[in-house]
Order: structure tokens, then sequence, then C-alpha cells
């Protein structure tokens, strides 16, 4: 059996995963996208689940300790929101958090995430001043703390399948930033959604507040306002096919 297993994972190794790597400080680092390609054949050398987010973290941090980089310990982050701290070899500290979907249909245009974070406040407000308080607040705080979003997008014909494509995508913290100058009306709904201006894009994306859930929701995240560090396509990856 463990012969059986070694095989599968030597075989996933063998037949590395189809990638597109952008000039970005990840995809411009020898050797980071290739172990991290290299992660997502093996994952899926045994199994046609998608690579998840404990998965993700795992992969993401060893890419960035096999290229020399310094992260710190798993679980140590102390900082609300931040789930990764990375010190690259030019000395750069990027305080990162990560996330991770595999959701069927995910569009090629625009991001969705599910959670940004909690926030219990949102069910118990009733007034759009104090409302729009809470929010802006809650991201001066979202800001100063992370720098980017890193996010892995598994894309996936059904439930069933291999996914036919993992895209890394990284999301500035400061698309949040017009949220200052939305005005009060907008905070006036329950559960109000807020369209966020970047880079001269009206609607860069839409922050939702969701009372139901007492969470935060960041959808139609335009790709263009986004950074894409690489895709690795990977139909017939170790033996398993998407079909």
């Amino acid at each position: 059996m463990g012969e059986r297993f070694l095989a599968k994972i030597i075989e996933s190794l063998s037949s590395p995963l189809q990638a597109e790597i952008s000039d970005t400080w990840l995809g411009l680092t020898p050797g980071w996208t290739e172990y991290f390609g290299l992660t997502i054949s093996v994952h899926h050398g045994t199994t046609t689940e998608p690579l998840g987010l404990v998965g993700f973290e795992v992969a993401f941090r060893n890419a960035c300790e096999a290229v020399g980089w310094t992260v710190d310990e798993p679980g140590s982050a102390t900082q609300r929101f931040v789930d990764m701290t990375v010190q690259t070899n030019e000395e750069t500290e990027r305080k990162l958090s990560l996330k991770s979907t595999a959701a069927l249909r995910l569009s090629a245009t625009t991001a969705h995430i599910s959670k940004l974070t909690e926030a219990a406040w949102i069910q118990d407000v009733r007034s759009a001043r104090t409302r729009r308080d809470q929010t802006l607040e809650l991201f001066r705080q979202y800001r100063e703390a992370v720098d980017s979003i890193i996010m892995l997008r598994a894309f996936r014909p059904d439930r069933t399948s291999l996914p036919t494509k993992y895209q890394l995508l990284e999301i500035p913290t400061d698309i949040f930033t017009s949220l200052e100058d939305a005005p009060l009306e907008t905070f006036a709904a329950d559960g109000p959604t807020i369209d966020c201006t970047h880079q001269g894009d009206l609607a860069a994306a839409r922050v939702a507040l969701d009372r139901s859930d007492a969470k935060i929701t960041v959808k139609q995240i335009k790709l263009s306002a986004c950074t894409l560090h690489a895709e690795w396509r990977t139909a017939s990856v170790g033996g398993l096919s998407d079909t």
C-alpha cells in the first residue's frame, strides 16, 4: 500500500503543472512558484479535492521558507486580521491575510471573499451613523494591520471533478480606502453594500455588511484592481483526470 501511495506522488512530480507566471514579487523569485506548483501536484496525486485554506497556508509558508524568506511561526500571529508575516530577501516585511475559494462558477473577471472578517456589532447597530462609524473604524484597523490579501482560487466544473486551474491573486487593502468618503445614506440599510473606488474605478469592489451572519463580505472585486501572481493548469495531474 505504501509503495502504491509513493508511486502516485512520484508520478505527480514527474508531470509538472502548466504554469503562467507574472513579473511580481512572487513570480520573479526563483523557485517560489515552482515549489508552490509542485505542492499542488503532490496534493492532487492522491485526491481530486481542491487545496483548501489550511493546505494553502502550509503551502504558502513552505514555499516562502524554501526560497530563504523569514516567516513567523505557525499560530504565532498575534495581530488581528493577519495570517502570516513574510520578510523577503530584500528585507521587505509583508503582513498578509490568506484566503481561498473553490466555489463553483468562479468569475473570470471578479473575485469574491465570503468572509473578510467577523463583526458581531453588525447585528446590534440600528442607526446609519453608528453603522458607518463602526465600519470605518474596522477598516482603518484592517488597513493598518494588513498590507494585502493573498487569495488562491480553484476553478472546477463540479464538486466531484479535479480543479482545472488554480489562480493566485493579491488584493491590495488600499482598495478599501474610499470607504472613508462614503456618504452617510449608504449606511442606512441594516445590511448595506458600499462601492469602493480604486485607481479611477468607481466600483473596483463592493463591501457588504452581512447582518444575518455578522460578517463582512467583499463582492465583485475586479481582477483589474488586483495583482495576478500565477496560474497553474491542473488537467490530468498524477493520473487523476478532470473528466
